[in-house]
């Protein structure tokens, strides 16, 4: 075909073939179009009046879409920035409601303000409208040749001709442009690729914007983008935009509390925002908080969030826009993902979806998979799977549930305690005691309990719903010590309530009161002390009255330190003698090295030395002999302490080293930061400040690690004193201010006072205050602390105002 052909030159009888591949397909042959009829070459739908949250994936997009020079590079990128233009389709993705149409017309709006197409056509292939017909790559391809002004009496009648002819077309389009632009087409809502592969453009700088629920990733040379939901900034942007586009002073867009609510019930999907939005734009009177409060309490959210304008139809209904995604899937593949959907916490393994399924584990990861490709559900990690908030309440509100849901989650609740047991066993275990040999080791165990911890605390809070009463129960006792070990004490409450409230109602005392036991183990590690001693309270009368006298002992035990953590000392002896007495008689000698250990600690607190170190002394032999290593690390730096108090401070640190080192053995980050900071104390206590701020240091960095912002927050102020104490004033204040921050940061009102008493002590040290804190500011804004910097300046303002006084407000 010569370069110089029109439509206006070229009969309708003449053609020139000719096999052309693009992008890995083979698009068959070039065809010398007739005269065109009047033409639609500018048929994109109007672009969103405004797109948020979208500009990386906006600009990525353009960047695919920008015109070539001659040399097949871009001609508006920066230098050093210019890329092949051999990649002819962008392929956009995403579930139902993501935004995929907007963006693509905000594209193509924007290509056309700059004048980058000669033309710009549009399809759409209605693959998930909901109550339509897909349309075929036929029928797409008619509409998209009317558009370009062809006869419908010249459009071929087969597809590959028809296809053929369509791309001469595009070709003859930027031969008649004086510039040579080349035609963009974007066919929208796309449920297959074989929609799609019949309209690819061919060669000459033509560009395919296809829009999918689906991927589109079999289409060759295709870049594919993936939306996933906006980001909160950005969802809570788009409705703050929607209420003032309606009503430029609308006060409900200065809601931030209402619209955070609002944003994360709608799953910031963008979808289910604009039709959240839609409602508070219908009645001025409507508060974000209270639409939050109908969606929260809806029987469905999905079925919620329709459109209140119902003449828009089923394209602004939820459920229904997801019912599309459904429909294209074959029976099979629903039904693994309305039960996957349905499972309890954010993601599930690969293994557990072949528990819950009863599919071999290579056959349900191959399903798993094509539901990630169909963006049904998410891959956040290798093996494990989750789903959309919004799409988890499609599934488990389906007027048409699997006929064995009830029975496969039933099933996975059983695998998730059985599994739990095993995984406790290996941390309760001894050297030499039998473990489920599910798993190899204890740090097997310990990563699958990493692993599925959300999991399994979403599991325990759902068992009373499926009355599932052996998940609600016991998985979490099971859960018990993994919690206290890894300090996941909030998890710890949630699920011990959950268990305590089930047991009651099942009338079941005995396993009640290990709930209460457990729930006090957690409070009192939250430093909800008054609440503890009321749950050990309970647990020890409803063991007492079932008779059994081991746990009310172990209970007697647990009571004894909170009542020394709120300083009733002399009732806390008592409780540990109670405990101690009943074990040894037991002749259970793990948990009366127990009772022994915490004995030693509330002896120190009545300033019983001596006999505290008798007590620990007996209990590290006891848990030496048993060969627990936890246990004779608790008791070496109980130990060390009592030996500090007695002024054997050699000693002392050779205890809390000792214990260091056994916590560092069985990976115990927390109890080691305990005994550095121990091993700290001891050595400002004998003046050798250096090494005591040495060892403060390594346990502020193994407290703030693991997350024990109390402990931190003391460490630092033990760090400002050592350093007070070596009058360096400065970095005393810079300390004591770390540590004031912290306080705050978890409301400790008392501590705060302290370390701000500290403080001033520090700033008039060496009476020097202006100087002192001149160098507190220096040292902050070295290290980058601007909002201490902040501070600090305006205490030195106010010094410097009042040079007779140096106190800090």
């Amino acid at each position: 075909m010569s370069g110089e052909d029109t439509f206006s030159q070229v009969p309708t009888t003449h053609i020139d073939m000719r096999w052309i591949v693009a992008g890995g397909d083979v698009i068959g042959q070039v065809v010398n179009l007739p005269r065109p009829l009047p033409t639609a070459l500018f048929s994109l739908p109007p672009p969103p009046t405004r797109l948020v949250g979208r500009i990386a994936d906006l600009e990525a997009l353009l960047g695919e879409l920008a015109p070539a020079s001659e040399d097949g590079t871009r001609t508006d990128l920066p230098q050093g920035e210019n890329a092949s233009s051999g990649v002819v389709v962008s392929a956009l993705a995403g579930m139902g409601g993501v935004g995929k149409t907007a963006l693509a017309l905000a594209a193509g709006a924007i290509a056309h303000h700059k004048g980058w197409f000669c033309a710009e056509l549009f399809v759409d292939l209605r693959g998930y409208t909901p109550g339509s017909e897909p349309l075929s790559a036929h029928a797409a391809l008619d509409v998209l040749l009317r558009q370009m002004g062809v006869d419908p009496e010249d459009i071929p009648v087969g597809e590959t001709e028809r296809s053929s002819f369509y791309r001469s077309a595009l070709a003859a389009l930027a031969r008649a442009d004086d510039q040579g632009r080349p035609v963009l087409v974007v066919a929208d809502n796309a449920n297959t690729a074989a929609q799609v592969r019949p309209l690819l453009p061919g060669p000459g700088g033509h560009k395919l914007v296809a829009t999918s629920r689906g991927g589109l990733h079999s289409l060759a040379g295709a870049r594919h983008v993936d939306l996933d939901v906006l980001d909160l900034d950005g969802a809570l942007t788009l409705l703050a935009a929607e209420l003032t586009s309606h009503t430029p002073e609308d006060p409900r867009a200065e809601d931030e509390a209402g619209l955070g609510r609002l944003t994360e019930l709608c799953g910031r999907l963008p979808l289910a925002l604009e039709i959240a939005a839609a409602y508070l734009k219908r009645n001025p009177r409507l508060t974000p908080d209270r639409m939050a409060d109908r969606l929260e309490k809806a029987a469905s959210r999905v079925d919620k969030l329709a459109d209140p304008d119902r003449r828009v139809g089923k394209e602004r209904a939820l459920r229904a826009i997801f019912d599309t995604s459904l429909e294209h899937l074959d029976r099979g593949e629903a039904e693994v993902f309305l039960l996957v959907a349905s499972t309890p916490g954010p993601t599930l393994s690969t293994a557990s979806a072949a528990v819950l399924t009863d599919l071999p584990f290579e056959e349900v990861e191959e399903v798993l998979e094509e539901l990630a490709a169909a963006h049904l559900l998410t891959q956040p990690a290798p093996g494990r799977w989750g789903v959309h908030d919004l799409l988890a309440d499609y599934a488990r509100h389906h007027p048409d549930p699997p006929a064995e849901r009830d029975r496969a989650l039933g099933r996975l609740l059983d695998y998730y305690t059985a599994v739990t047991a095993a995984a406790d066993s290996h941390l309760w275990a001894l050297p030499g005691e039998p473990t489920f040999d599910f798993f190899p080791d204890r740090s097997a165990a310990l990563e699958w309990l990493d692993s599925e911890r959300a999991v399994l605390v979403a599991a325990v809070l759902a068992a009373p719903d499926f009355e599932h009463t052996e998940a609600a129960i016991a998985l979490p006792l099971y859960l018990s010590r993994y919690m206290d070990r890894g300090r996941h004490f909030e998890d710890w409450e949630k699920v011990s309530r959950s268990a305590q409230i089930t047991a009651l109602a099942l009338g079941d005392q005995a396993k009640e009161a290990s709930a209460w036991n457990n729930l006090g183990l957690a409070l009192r590690e939250t430093w909800q002390f008054n609440e503890a001693i009321d749950a050990y309270t309970r647990a020890r009368k409803a063991f007492h009255a079932t008779g059994d006298a081991r746990k009310e002992a172990m209970v007697w035990n647990n009571l004894g330190n909170v009542l020394r953590q709120v300083s009733r000392f002399e009732e806390a002896v008592e409780a540990h003698i109670r405990a101690r007495d009943f074990h040894q008689q037991a002749g259970d000698v793990q948990k009366g090295a127990t009772a022994w250990n915490n004995l030693g600690a509330s002896l120190q607190a009545v300033n019983r030395f001596e006999e505290a170190v008798e007590a620990h002394a007996y209990a590290r032999d006891c848990y030496q002999q048993l060969g627990d290593t936890h246990g004779e690390a608790q008791t070496w730096n109980n130990l060390g302490g009592a030996l500090q108090r007695l002024y054997r401070f050699e000693e002392a640190v050779k205890a809390h080293a000792r214990a260091r080192d056994l916590y560092q053995q069985i990976g115990d980050a927390h109890g080691q930061a305990g005994a550095l900071n121990n091993i700290g104390a001891v050595h400002q206590r004998v003046c050798q400040f250096t090494k005591a701020i040495d060892a403060y240091v390594l346990a502020c960095k193994v407290f703030h690690s693991v997350g024990d912002v109390q402990k931190e927050a003391g460490t630092w102020n033990n760090i400002g004193a050592s350093l007070h104490e070596m009058r360096r004033f400065p970095e005393a204040i810079k300390a004591y201010a770390r540590a004031l921050g912290l306080y705050g940061k978890i409301g400790d009102a008392s501590h705060q006072k302290m370390a701000w008493k500290n403080i001033q002590l520090a700033i008039s040290g060496d009476g020097q205050p202006v100087n002192n804190v001149r160098r507190v500011v220096d040292l902050f804004e070295a290290s980058g602390s601007e909002g201490w910097v902040d501070i600090f300046r305006e205490l030195l303002a106010r010094i410097q105002q009042e040079p007779g006084t140096d106190e800090p407000t």
